[in-house]
């Protein structure tokens, strides 16, 4: 039986070019207990998960971005369903890291784990926070997928766009700057178009079909640790949501920087939407993250976030102690 499970992706940007390296560190800090895998695709994940399973794994740490932490907790939750999910470590190693952040792991992820390893060695208690995760039902694909954020609108074609010019700080800087100049100046064209669709909320159609951005998560803090959300969700009963139409870009745009430190409160229009629902079904999606990883299709599809079980996240500020 093994404590601690580690699986580390190559691919991630803190990994792929020493991973060797990494793997040498990592499991030197914590000898031999724990498990060290390092994974390329699905079905490695899946090989994996059922290993740390058949080891009563109680902590997972992962090296990687938030795509690859909705991978493996995906994965997991299809091999063994809702039961005895270990506590989550994000080792924030990717180019988004939402999860580590709203946890305030914004160490190294060495430093982190050398700070874990005397805790165990101490027998000490953990700190965690919780969080319930949204479940994911795709018309175009078989199963549900699970993760901590949901995005579609602006931001998916942002990110579309990032990934197809290079990706890097120079080229984010260069777009960023430039759709600043687009908000300001109130063009009539660019990434502020609404998309078609049809929103519900709990059951409840929007009075509104398009939108220019829509956000689903169960994250505190979002985008570089903003609190956006205007009510608090409870994890594993519901989560918060972002709905924003083109309209109400134009007219109160002065308000979005605001938005980020103060949470913006929904219109009376229904132009702006911003609560915790338990509920989101969006008809004719042409695409969306998920915790960074991006799901896009030719044909539409209909969407349909559920508020998921709670998982526990290892934070040095956690909200609660727990003996493993």
């Amino acid at each position: 039986m093994k404590q601690v499970g580690i699986i580390l992706n190559p691919s991630a940007k803190i990994n792929s070019k020493r991973t060797a390296a990494v793997e040498s560190k990592l499991g030197g800090i914590f000898g031999g207990r724990a498990l060290l895998r390092t994974t390329k695709n699905q079905l490695e994940i899946a090989g994996v998960m059922d290993e740390f399973h058949g080891q009563g794994v109680k902590l997972l740490l992962i090296s990687g971005g938030d795509g690859t932490i909705c991978s493996v907790i995906s994965t997991y939750l299809s091999l063994f369903g809702e039961e005895d999910l270990p506590v989550i470590l994000p080792l924030m190693g990717g180019t988004i890291n939402m999860i580590g952040s709203d946890a305030g792991l914004r160490e190294s992820q060495f430093a982190i784990c050398r700070k874990l390893n005397d805790k165990l060695v101490r027998g000490a208690p953990v700190g965690v926070i919780e969080r319930g995760l949204i479940r994911v039902q795709d018309s175009k694909r078989a199963e549900p997928y699970y993760g901590f954020s949901w995005i579609d609108g602006f931001l998916y074609r942002f990110l579309i766009d990032y990934y197809k010019q290079g990706a890097g700080i120079q080229v984010a800087s260069m777009m960023t700057i430039k759709t600043i100049l687009t908000l300001l100046s109130n063009g009539k064209r660019g990434p502020f178009e609404n998309i078609d669709s049809t929103v519900y909320t709990d059951g409840e159609k929007l009075p509104h079909d398009g939108h220019v951005l829509m956000i689903a998560s169960s994250l505190k803090k979002f985008v570089f640790g903003f609190d956006i959300f205007a009510e608090a969700a409870v994890p594993g009963e519901s989560f918060n949501m972002v709905y924003v139409r083109e309209s109400y870009i134009r007219k109160e745009r002065h308000k979005l920087p605001l938005g980020l430190y103060m949470s913006l409160k929904s219109d009376k229009q229904g132009n702006f939407v911003n609560r915790a629902v338990r509920s989101l079904r969006v008809e004719r999606n042409s695409g969306y993250i998920i915790d960074g990883e991006i799901f896009s299709g030719d044909d539409p599809r209909d969407i349909l976030i559920e508020a998921g079980p709670k998982v526990r996240i290892f934070s040095f500020r956690g909200e609660k102690q727990m003996e493993l």
